[in-house]
């Protein structure tokens, strides 16, 4: 699987160069101020390795034990019905000692076997070797898969498959913890390094213990819940579920972790070429995927090809495909009938290879990539016109746009510490969410379809706040702006800087302390009702109580009723009318902080309590039936159980009457869509299932739909141009 079979930890595969290369590079990149990581594959090796070659000679060979191996079942049947992840069976048989060893990968992978803790110790001694050689870290490749589930049980099939997809028995299995702890401290623990975990399978629930800041695993994992998103919707993206899953991921993340942020990587097809239009809108959806994700919390991630907008490609033969798992899968369906052309159109749609043509550095032979006669893959031909040298030279170009977006993050600490907190939850084109520390907000605002979109906040936006944009022209001048109408694939980032406000957060204390004292005046009111109603109450208790009869019983009982409903209810609006979290009212004087000499985790702390004020928050009573699904909404710190603009988004509460209204246009035409829903903070959005897929099945199903329809539209079209 190019690369990833390690036949020997400690050396260099000779096409790459050598070990002295390795050392030099090393070198060179700590001298430029650098740092370099290396990818680390752990959970299988190559069945070239020494280990294996010992382990398979024999059944009492003392490396037996370090990988997989089990007998078949009586008739010559394999040991379970487990499916590899790249098709066919997960077991290969051995006919020199009569045994099946396992490969949750290529046949040529056998996984070791890290219950062993004589391979373990082996494992982690080659880590620390390397880390002493100077590399400032890892990706962990497939570290969700080394624990498998006890006793390699068969798993249930109710379709009667002659093979089940097996990841729910070796994917992020219970007693894993106890590998990565022991990894973790026998291994880096005690070093400076970065670590990045390949954690499928690892919900944002389970992440905090994976990355927590002081007992988790791992610096950061890669999570795949959003990129399997286009296995689901391939050819268009799901905003709204793309927004639930990072929003989770942010959020869950939030207060002891942190993100790995990626959108493209050797796996997925190019993201323009999926969720995108790389035809009509390359560049404008090239730097919208860029700008959602590159602002949010945690550490970008680019996948090379990606800063120039590179695409899918769509080589002729199966035999242009290096990839194991398109070419096993071409190979099974076309052994079941399956027509060439159909199979190869869905591998143009589905292919790993998509992202693994060479970088396109200029319009020379191979892209610049290589002067080889043959490249290792071909090139995509479009490099002519989509490459790195041409687009240095144009302003507007993908990769420049990239470039701005690196500056704008670097100069503004925001984009590293800032709260991420998701607005306009429920707009179907939208992806809207703000960064806030405690003296700036930044609004970051993309229209992720090829479609017009309209839309509206409570927070008025002006120009001199515009900090980046895609657009071409210059965006026309104004001022306090609720109202946005968006090109196809338009982004627009927005910086508030509070401390530009001094004058006005004086006028907002002054309104402040009136608030309280008209607050506390209406609660002194609301005591005096109450206890007219306890009053009323107690006169007719008094009348009931002097007429006993069977019928004054029941009303004595309803009367207490009604009268303590009266009082806890009143009490309790009255209590929340009071409860008013106000981001500019928690904000400290800068001149209180010493932001030169601050630590990073001081920073950070401050930063989010100060801005989730955390201590100052009452949770929703719990037998107020509003608050049913308060607990599904554990994203968001507001007292209300439906999250409202009040709190993160205090800069509009004067507008608070029309702040409640709520409208929603419907779009009128394909080319536009409308929603100017003033309400732009909701997280009712997360309460959905999130989608969990970690194959290509679903994916392939999706391009066979997606050929069926294009065939259909393509033979609509020509009957129409015929008529």
């Amino acid at each position: 699987d190019n690369g990833y079979d390690i036949s020997d930890y400690q050396n260099i595969m000779d096409v790459f160069g050598t070990m002295a290369d390795v050392d030099e590079l090393i070198k060179q990149c700590h001298a430029r101020n650098m740092r370099i990581i290396f990818d680390l594959v752990l959970n299988h090796t190559s069945d070239q390795h020494p280990w294996f070659v010992e382990s398979r000679s024999s059944r009492t060979n003392p490396k037996r034990d370090w990988y997989i191996w089990k007998d078949g079942k009586p008739g010559g049947l394999r040991p379970n019905n487990w499916e590899s992840i790249f098709n066919g069976s997960a077991w290969e048989y051995d006919k020199e000692t009569d045994q099946y060893y396992l490969h949750l990968f290529s046949r040529k992978m056998p996984d070791v076997n890290w219950e062993c803790a004589e391979l373990r110790r082996e494992l982690y001694k080659i880590t620390r070797w390397w880390l002493e050689r100077g590399i400032d870290g890892f990706r962990i490749d497939a570290v969700s898969h080394i624990k498998k589930k006890p006793g390699l049980p068969d798993l249930p099939n109710p379709k009667q498959l002659e093979f089940v997809s097996s990841f729910d028995y070796h994917m992020n299995v219970d007693g894993i913890e106890e590998y990565l702890d022991e990894f973790k401290r026998e291994a880096y623990g005690d070093l400076d390094v970065v670590t990045v975990g390949e954690a499928n399978g690892v919900s944002a629930d389970q992440a905090v213990e994976w990355v927590h800041e002081e007992r988790g695993k791992f610096s950061m994992i890669f999570q795949f819940e959003a990129t399997n998103l286009w296995d689901k919707t391939l050819g268009a993206i799901d905003v709204l579920a793309f927004k639930r899953i990072m929003t989770r991921w942010e959020k869950s993340l939030e207060k002891s972790g942190w993100n790995a942020l990626f959108l493209e990587n050797h796996d997925k097809p190019r993201i323009v070429s999926t969720w995108g239009n790389d035809k009509e809108y390359l560049r404008d959806c090239a730097t919208a995927f860029a700008t959602v994700y590159m602002l949010m919390m945690g550490t970008p991630f680019i996948f090379q090809g990606q800063e120039i907008g590179m695409t899918n490609v769509r080589f002729p033969s199966i035999n242009d495909y290096p990839d194991v798992a398109a070419r096993n899968f071409y190979n099974l369906q076309l052994a079941n009938g399956v027509d060439h052309d159909e199979l190869m159109k869905i591998i143009h749609m589905t292919g790993r290879d998509n992202a693994r043509t060479p970088m396109q550095w200029d319009d020379s032979l191979n892209a610049g990539f290589s002067t080889a006669q043959q490249t290792w893959i071909g090139v995509n031909p479009n490099y002519v016109r989509i490459n790195v040298a041409q687009q240095e030279k144009d302003e507007t170009s993908v990769l420049n746009f990239y470039k701005r977006l690196i500056r704008l993050r670097k100069e503004h600490d925001l984009f590293t510490y800032g709260i991420y907190d998701l607005i306009l939850s429920n707009h179907k084109q939208i992806y809207g969410y703000t960064r806030t520390s405690d003296m700036k907000r930044a609004y970051i605002l993309t229209n992720l379809t090829g479609r017009v979109a309209q839309f509206a906040l409570c927070q008025g936006l002006s120009s001199s706040q515009l900090v980046l944009t895609n657009l071409i022209e210059p965006v026309p001048e104004h001022k306090d702006e609720k109202s946005f109408k968006f090109r196809p694939y338009e982004i627009r980032v927005y910086i508030i800087d509070h401390q530009k406000k001094e004058s006005h957060h004086h006028h907002h204390r002054k309104d402040e302390k009136t608030k309280r004292t008209t607050d506390q005046t209406e609660l002194n009111t609301t005591d005096k009702s109450l206890t007219k109603l306890q009053k009323i109450a107690s006169q007719n208790l008094e009348h009931i109580s002097h007429h006993p009869t069977e019928q004054g019983q029941t009303d004595i009982i309803a009367a207490l009723a009604e009268a303590t409903r009266q009082a806890l209810f009143e009490a309790e609006t009255s209590k929340r009318r009071s409860i008013t979290v106000d981001q500019e009212k928690v904000t400290p004087d800068s001149s209180e902080i010493d932001l030169e000499n601050e630590s990073i985790n001081k920073k950070r702390q401050r930063q989010r309590s100060l801005v989730l004020n955390l201590e100052n928050v009452t949770p929703a009573m719990q037998n107020d039936p509003s608050s049913l699904n308060h607990q599904c909404r554990s994203f968001t710190c507001l007292t209300s159980p439906k999250p409202s603009a009040t709190g993160h988004h205090a800069d509009s509460s004067s507008d608070d009457d029309e702040n409640k209204k709520k409208t929603t246009t419907t779009a009128k035409s394909e080319e536009e869509s409308t929603d100017t829903s003033e309400n732009d903070v909701d997280y009712s959005v997360l309460n959905d299932e999130s989608i969990q897929d970690f194959s290509f099945t679903s994916a392939r199903e999706q391009a066979k739909k997606r050929i069926l329809h294009d065939e259909e539209e393509f033979t609509l079209k020509q009957a129409k141009e015929k008529k």
